[in-house]
């Protein structure tokens, strides 16, 4: 839905002005409170204030830690909290290209929890790396395969994989080096099954800068189903639509407070939160 059909709800759903019980009456019925709304309705307004324009960023830098993904709606109540966050976590994509080692995930699934985790189907990442090299003896470095594993176990949703175009910019122009076709695509083979073991992933996107793939990876990464997006240069991709933000973009509320979780529920460390949905739903 549309902001435009948001504002014509709004004028077909006049705000009552009875001061002791004020209520919306619109051709559905009476609306007492926001769950009320169709759910169309709901949607819209998740998405005025939730989905953020380009993917999510500096979820691990250490100045500004993440211990939830927020906006005041988020606090109207847990019923809200819980439909909203399910918005919030499955709609965005999730940049997570700072994610050095097993450990960085493990971090970021404790801060936002299994249930929110869950949730997520997008996500960018770095492609995995190469311990060896070598003919008959090709080998993911240990790290990348447990990051892999450790990143699918939680995010138990995930759709989609982006690579990001500077890891695998770097990647290819290895592999392309090592003069010996076999070897590079039996390494791509071997990235292809870490990606896919494990998960529901349906799409592999792989973004590089122009002229660093050469034609036998770009065939034999095509053979295995991944989607290519070529991109001109740094500069440019930086500047676009595309520019993800600063790591400043982070959360400052206390939006579950009072709200009766128990110690089973996913919580939060609120010592952190900030105002990035103010600013992101901008």
């Amino acid at each position: 839905m549309l902001p435009s059909q948001l504002l014509s709800m709004q004028r077909y759903c006049p705000q009552s002005t009875d001061e002791v019980s004020p209520m919306i009456t619109c051709q559905t019925g009476k609306i007492n409170s926001f769950l009320d709304l169709p759910s169309e309705i709901r949607n819209a307004i998740y998405e005025l204030c939730l989905l953020h324009q380009g993917p999510i960023r500096g979820l691990f830098a250490e100045d500004h830690p993440v211990h939830g993904l927020t906006s005041g709606l988020l606090r109207v109540n847990k019923a809200v909290h819980r439909e909203a966050s399910s918005f919030l976590y499955a709609q965005n994509c999730f940049d997570l290209t700072d994610a050095i080692q097993e450990a960085d995930v493990t971090r970021l699934l404790g801060k936002i929890g299994c249930t929110n985790a869950g949730y997520i189907q997008h996500i960018i990442t770095d492609f995995p790396e190469f311990d060896k090299l070598e003919p008959e003896n090709v080998t993911l470095e240990k790290n990348s395969i447990d990051l892999f594993r450790k990143l699918k176990s939680g995010c138990t949703s995930l759709r989609t994989l982006t690579l990001s175009p500077d890891s695998t910019s770097e990647v290819l122009l290895k592999l392309d080096a090592l003069d010996y076709p076999k070897v590079a695509i039996e390494a791509l083979t071997l990235a292809n099954s870490l990606l896919r073991s494990d998960t529901f992933v349906n799409d592999i996107v792989i973004e590089v800068y122009e002229h660093s793939l050469s034609g036998y990876l770009k065939r034999a990464m095509e053979s295995d189903g991944w989607t290519i997006r070529e991109i001109e240069d740094f500069e440019e991709d930086w500047g676009s639509v595309r520019s993800y933000g600063d790591g400043r973009d982070l959360y400052d509320d206390d939006w579950d407070n009072g709200y009766g979780y128990s110690e089973s529920d996913d919580h939060y460390d609120d010592e952190y939160d900030s105002d990035f949905w103010r600013r992101a739903g901008d």
